[in-house]
């Protein structure tokens, strides 16, 4: 066999190779998991009392502006860091939401669409602020803690 010959034969099968690893690249790069609509970075706002014993404005106030991060593989809630998260999402309608929280879904912004609810799991921690998120679309996001509803809004 001629130099031209090994020459034609090496690229063929080195370029069936190549397009080969392409397609595989390509594939996985489609293949890649789109992020929860919850994780990331959130900021607490505003804040909300359900009630006249809900917690003290002094404490209130010291909450707002603290941030919450919810990771696949971690989350730090205000000052506190789990290693171990366990999200259970769950969707509510306005009344599981007024019987759950005793608080209208109109007064915390709230339309009468559904209201998903993601339930932070940490066995390092003992409920803090962010372990329960409220979200719905297109609409608010809160954390409650103590009848007292945090308004959270995402950070790019």
């Amino acid at each position: 066999m001629s130099i031209s010959g090994h020459f034609k034969r090496f690229w063929r099968f080195h370029g069936l190779i190549l397009g080969a690893m392409s397609i595989s690249v390509l594939t996985l790069g489609c293949a890649v998991q789109e992020p929860a609509f919850y994780e990331g970075t959130w900021v607490v706002t505003e804040s909300y009392q359900s009630g006249a014993d809900s917690g003290s404005g002094l404490e209130t106030k010291r909450i707002l502006g603290r941030s919450i991060t919810y990771e696949a593989s971690f989350a730090k809630l205000d000052q506190y860091q789990c290693d171990t998260p366990t999200y259970a999402s769950e969707d509510l309608n306005v009344e599981e939401l007024q019987r759950q929280y005793h608080v209208s879904a109109q007064a915390l912004g709230f339309s009468d669409d559904t209201i998903t609810q993601v339930q932070l799991d940490c066995a390092s921690l003992d409920k803090p602020l962010g372990a329960t998120l409220l979200f719905q679309e297109n609409t608010y996001a809160y954390t409650t803690i103590d009848g007292v509803f945090f308004k959270l809004e995402k950070t790019l």
